[in-house]
């Protein structure tokens, strides 16, 4: 069985898709409180180190997992890069870098055989691409060599067009490093796939994702909801859950205005509210409706105002959102609807979560693969 470390965890969306891949993680760390109550819930057997990475030692994740660093295969995770700064060709020592050093760190200390490494696809041209040269000089002087991507989750069945970086790191010089093919595209009128010789499946579409939900309108529904397990297709068929089948969890929808409820109203699927009358628009543009024909657009932290339903006049639930995501329905969130709080809400760790369709697949992908190779 391999072994995964997953560091800045968060609800654990890499975790569970290596999971189901067939691998272990060893130790989760973060330093969120919520996150960890939503890591633990729906990974109860996985030690989870609460603690700013900071601080963090490998001897104490190493502790913490209970076994050796030479039994550590790969490491998960990308540390927010946002903030990257430079000085000339180096990463300077301003604070803002200090997340990836540490993730430098502890690779190195540990030596995985493999980083699995995923990001905001901006990172590719931050201060015209020098934050990602930078970036792979500091992977080779730990001796990994690296090849990355810009990837869309939709490519790999997630009902999302989610472009994001995704990078793999092999320890040493004399392995073949690929990519997973793409199982998911683009169908064009005459019902063959655009662009693609070999056999794939047409995208995950939002109707495809969601229709199976239960309809709850304006500040309806519950954190936890009992159903009689059913589906219209593979993809709701394997959201049902291996943990708690017949649970769906977390579908609750915000209660909007009357105003507000007439604007989503007269917005159509696959617009914005930059259509509507100038005297009902608000300053943010960016309220988009779903199409039900296509895959959803980018699912962020601020789903329930950004991305409204696409046949209900509001904005997505928190389910609604991690079934766009690809999590099971019975994947559990905790924490405050709203940034009230200290800790990240469940809008934060939806959105910022890797999907575990796309952590699944590459997964399988480095097991098959890049693992054989050691």
């Amino acid at each position: 069985m391999y072994k995964t470390i997953d560091l800045f965890a968060g609800a654990g969306g890499i975790t569970e898709g290596f999971r189901k891949a067939g691998y272990t993680c060893v130790c989760a760390n973060d330093f969120d409180e919520e996150a960890k109550h939503t890591f633990t819930f729906n990974h109860p057997l996985i030690p989870y180190l609460l603690k700013d990475i900071r601080e963090v030692t490998s001897a104490e994740l190493l502790l913490k997992a209970g076994c050796n660093a030479d039994e550590i295969d790969v490491m998960t995770g990308g540390p927010p890069c946002q903030g990257f700064s430079l000085a000339g060709q180096r990463l300077s020592d301003d604070p803002r870098n200090v997340l990836f050093r540490e993730y430098i760190r502890i690779a190195k200390d540990i030596q995985p055989k493999v980083i699995f490494f995923e990001n905001v696809y901006g990172i590719m041209n931050m201060q015209n691409g020098r934050v990602l040269n930078a970036i792979l000089a500091k992977f080779g002087e730990i001796g990994y060599q690296c090849k990355y991507a810009l990837i869309n989750a939709a490519d790999y069945g997630v009902p999302q067009a989610r472009p994001r970086f995704v990078l793999i790191g092999v320890r040493g010089s004399d392995k073949k490093i690929t990519f997973p093919e793409t199982t998911h595209g683009k169908v064009i009128d005459d019902g063959q796939i655009e662009l693609f010789e070999k056999e794939i499946l047409p995208y995950v579409t939002v109707e495809e994702a969601l229709s199976n939900l239960p309809q709850i309108d304006q500040g309806e529904g519950e954190e936890e909801i009992k159903v009689i397990p059913s589906w219209k297709n593979t993809f709701q068929k394997e959201r049902v859950g291996e943990r708690i089948p017949g649970i769906i969890f977390n579908h609750r929808a915000t209660k909007h205005s009357k105003a507000i409820q007439e604007r989503y109203a007269m917005i159509p699927q696959g617009r914005n509210n930059s259509v509507l009358p100038p005297e009902i628009r608000t300053k943010k543009q960016n309220a988009y409706k779903l199409d039900v024909k296509l895959p959803s657009r980018t699912v962020t932290c601020n789903f329930r105002t950004d991305l409204i339903h696409p046949i209900m006049n509001r904005g997505l639930t928190v389910r609604e959102a991690a079934r766009l995501q690809s999590f099971d329905d019975d994947y559990c969130f905790f924490g405050n609807l709203t940034r009230k709080a200290k800790w990240l809400t469940q809008d934060d760790q939806v959105g910022n979560a890797v999907p575990p369709l796309l952590a699944q697949a590459f997964a399988t992908h480095i097991m098959n693969y890049i693992l054989p190779q050691f």
